[in-house]
């Protein structure tokens, strides 16, 4: 298991450093039209939303007690991506500003997730002490460390416990602000409607 998530961890960074070096060497530039930006990189945010969503899946077992901010880590990655792609499909008047505001918001995206790689790194160095109890057990290892107690093993399943609990909470909160930014957006779309038809009368 540690093994495979070491190679989930390096397959992002590698990932990351191909669109890194898209935008640095000018194969995304700001003069570069906006459907051509996401036809360079659109395929590369979806293999780095996949692997995050693994590697989260990996976090959560190793570090049970770090669910709320490894969630709330993957979130603002996902909306940050959220917005990049949104950005290429908003009316800025010219390609070229639509376009730079994307690649702004892309370069923001790989900052975060280079915080994140390394939350990933730390982790797998540094596991939850009863999780990589078991997990050398499990892979037959022979351990000098002695057999985990009862009480470790109760603690374990409050952890896990809390982090689920914690992680729906999360999911619902969530939830409810994608729907009130819903309905915000709605809203500000009918006070715009609203302002052009009076400014055309």
């Amino acid at each position: 298991m540690i093994d495979r998530f070491g190679d989930r961890i390096k397959e992002l960074e590698s990932v990351v450093r191909e669109i890194a070096i898209d935008i640095t060497t000018g194969t995304v530039v700001d003069r570069l039209p906006p459907e051509k930006v996401w036809e360079t990189t659109g395929p590369k945010v979806s293999m780095v939303r996949e692997l995050i969503k693994e590697l989260r899946e990996y976090l959560y077992i190793l570090k049970p007690e770090k669910v709320p901010t490894i969630q709330q880590s993957v979130t603002g990655i996902f909306e940050r991506l959220d917005l990049f792609q949104e950005s290429l499909t908003m009316d800025r008047g010219a390609e070229g500003e639509s376009s730079q505001a994307s690649v702004d918001e892309l370069s923001k995206a790989l900052g975060e997730i280079s915080e994140f790689v390394s939350l990933c790194r730390a982790i797998k160095a540094d596991p939850s002490e009863i999780i990589e109890s078991i997990l050398t057990l499990r892979q037959g290892r022979k351990s000098d460390a002695p057999s985990i107690p009862q009480s470790k093993m109760k603690y374990l399943g409050d952890l896990v416990k809390e982090a689920q609990s914690s992680y729906g909470e999360i999911t619902e909160l969530s939830t409810k602000m994608e729907h009130q930014l819903s309905a915000i957006k709605e809203e500000c779309e009918d006070l715009y409607f609203s302002l052009s038809k009076k400014e055309e009368e």
